[in-house]
């Protein structure tokens, strides 16, 4: 028996438009202000990636980070600015509170659009030899698309899409959770309703802005770990199109430790070298043969 993981190298071996800049264009055709806003974000922020990976998204969920560090006071006084100045709404929509909302809601609309174009991405495939799974064996995707399932005849029981699928709650983002700096609103007689409703607004959306884009993968692992377990019953690892990201370490690194035998095929440099990093670190003696795909 094989113990598959697959990256989204899988997919694009096989010709599928999954990349980050793919997404982008994407959403820059429906949504171009939701990208606006978190270009913006991004840079403003000082991120710490390249100017490229700004421009295309190639670290589209270790960026996501972004959201852990928005500035509630640029967001309170966002809120309340165009809810004195914007006179065509005013007769119903005058709350800053309300406003809170409508001006963080791309927060969400990202990963609507985002699970939107997952849901629209065509998966067929032409096959070839380099996977030709058995139906005993297991396979572990970190891809949302279910191109495993649509063009070939395996028990989904031997399947897990670890970050989840077409239509299910997507986990997307990165494992570096800080808490946000929230105003800790305290109500009592003094207190100015518009303002202090506002701060509590804006404290909610601080909160969901920061856990939306967390993936706790440490606690994924843990709901998920009788499936790791089976590599201990097969002959071998195959790893397909894994980039080995930060975000996906702890992953990686339970596997490296149970396995004996592993095929990595990778796409790119980086991706085998902080693989063999993970198993100097992790397991020395694990037989590791590399697969230029």
């Amino acid at each position: 028996m094989v113990f598959y993981v697959i990256g989204n190298g899988f997919d694009l071996h096989y010709g599928l438009q999954t990349s980050y800049r793919v997404f982008k264009k994407y959403l820059a055709a429906v949504n171009p202000d939701v990208v606006g806003r978190i270009d913006d974000l991004f840079s403003r922020y000082n991120m710490p990636n390249a100017p490229e990976d700004i421009e295309e998204w190639n670290s589209l969920e270790d960026m996501l980070v972004v959201f852990c560090h928005l500035d509630r006071d640029e967001i309170y006084e966002e809120a309340l600015s165009n809810a004195e100045t914007d006179d065509e709404r005013a007769d119903f929509f005058d709350s800053p509170a309300w406003n809170v909302g409508y001006y963080t809601q791309y927060i969400d609309i990202l990963k609507q659009e985002f699970t939107n174009w997952i849901n629209d991405i065509d998966v067929n495939i032409n096959q070839d030899a380099y996977f030709m799974p058995d139906k005993e064996d297991f396979i572990l995707t970190f891809n949302y698309t279910e191109t495993i399932e649509k063009n070939y005849s395996l028990d989904r029981a031997n399947i897990l899409h670890i970050h989840g699928k077409v239509g299910e709650d997507l986990i997307i983002g990165h494992n570096d959770y800080q808490e946000p700096d929230l105003y800790n609103v305290e109500w009592n007689e003094d207190s100015d309703y518009r303002s202090t409703k506002s701060m509590e607004e804006v404290d909610n959306v601080l909160l969901k802005a920061a856990k939306l884009y967390y993936k706790d993968s440490k606690s994924v692992l843990e709901c998920n770990r009788s499936f790791f377990e089976h590599i201990n019953q097969c002959d071998k690892v195959v790893f397909l199109g894994l980039a080995c990201g930060e975000q996906d370490y702890i992953y990686v690194e339970e596997i490296v430790r149970r396995a004996e035998k592993i095929d990595f095929f990778w796409r790119d440099e980086g991706a085998k070298e902080r693989f063999q990093s993970i198993c100097d670190s992790e397991n020395s003696k694990v037989q590791i043969n590399f697969i230029k795909w």
